[in-house]
């Protein structure tokens, strides 16, 4: 009888630890909340959407926070504070042998790693609204996990000139490796403008060929605007690279920085690759009647039914001919031109 004794004592301790664990995770999922009346979106309070989107990560928890505003805020802070217990990480290590059926009736464990990387990527998407948060972003700055301390830099940047307390601990940032740098370089120039400090980090990182995230370098240089005007030969250069998605958002900065890029723009036009032609058609088009000047070349193009599928911003058409590309922009830039055409 004693193996038997046993056997059952040891399923108790385990059903014992699981028991524990499950109440310690509801409770550390339970933030302490602020004051009522709670604001409210869809009939569901700030709190709980704050708590769904740590869960789930979905858009539509997402887009509650960012229509409830600064408001839902605080329901999100207490997020970035998250810490585990002995239990939570004892139902985490557990979770992998539990029965099926046990986990059917469970939430799946969060580790607090988990809940603070997505509070920051709440505050992040939420850009100035969640000007509440700078003091507990800045906190975490510090957090032991490098992607937590990189978007965290990033949510400060989206917050603008509201987290302008955050710069001393970000200018550290920028002597680290080249993502790193890069991020917060942009992040910096957002909440103070400050050109001389940022610009030059960009521009390196324009230059590193090998980075990982080198086109990040060109996009952000493009955010800048006219500010980044220094960087137009730079650009110019990365719109020949071989990496061609470096290459593509080089493109978009320059009619982003300024309409005196066009000529750059009209040499990329004849690009061999057609996803430069496509981007070169694109810029040209967000730039306007600026770029007038360039109707001609890109009504040549009307018969180039060559495919590509640039990397641009914002934009997520997947494969188009570079005839429709054409067709968009002397839409854009000359619509009497783009009749004449007979451009839809």
């Amino acid at each position: 009888m004693r193996p038997l004794v046993k056997e059952k004592a040891g399923i108790f301790a385990v059903l014992l630890v699981i028991t524990l664990a499950v109440v310690a995770l509801k409770l550390s999922r339970s933030p302490p909340k602020p004051a009522l009346p709670e604001p409210v979106f869809n009939c569901k309070a700030a709190s709980v959407w704050a708590r769904q989107f740590i869960l789930d990560e979905s858009y539509e928890a997402q887009n509650a926070l960012q229509q409830i505003g600064e408001a839902a805020v605080p329901y999100s802070i207490p997020n970035l504070e998250r810490r585990d217990s002995i239990f939570n990480s004892a139902y985490a290590k557990l979770w992998p042998v539990l029965p099926t059926i046990l986990k059917s009736r469970l939430q799946p464990p969060l580790l607090s790693r988990e809940a603070r990387m997505r509070a920051v990527v709440a505050f992040r998407e939420m850009g100035p609204s969640a000007r509440q948060a700078v003091s507990a972003l800045m906190e975490r700055l510090r957090d032991k996990d490098a992607t937590i301390r990189l978007h965290s830099a990033i949510a400060l940047g989206n917050i603008g000139p509201d987290a302008k307390a955050a710069v001393p601990a970000l200018k550290p940032f920028l002597k680290e490796n080249h993502t790193v740098r890069v991020y917060t370089a942009i992040a910096i120039w957002k909440i103070e403008h400050n050109t001389p400090e940022t610009l030059p980090v960009l521009e390196q990182g324009l230059q590193e060929e090998n980075a990982k995230f080198r086109w990040a370098a060109a996009v952000f240089l493009g955010e800048m605007g006219p500010a980044a005007e220094h960087a137009i030969p730079l650009l110019e250069n990365a719109t020949k690279s071989a990496d061609k998605e470096t290459a593509s958002c080089a493109v978009q900065a320059l009619a982003q920085i300024s309409p005196g890029t066009v000529p750059i723009l009209l040499e990329t036009l004849k690009d061999p690759d057609p996803g430069m032609r496509i981007s070169a058609a694109v810029a040209l088009g967000r730039l306007g009647l600026s770029a007038k000047e360039a109707v001609p070349d890109l009504t040549a193009l009307l018969k180039d039914p060559a495919m590509g599928s640039p990397t641009i911003m914002g934009r997520g058409f997947g494969q188009e001919s570079v005839s429709n590309a054409a067709a968009n922009a002397i839409a854009r830039i000359d619509p009497e031109a783009a009749a004449k055409a007979s451009v839809k």
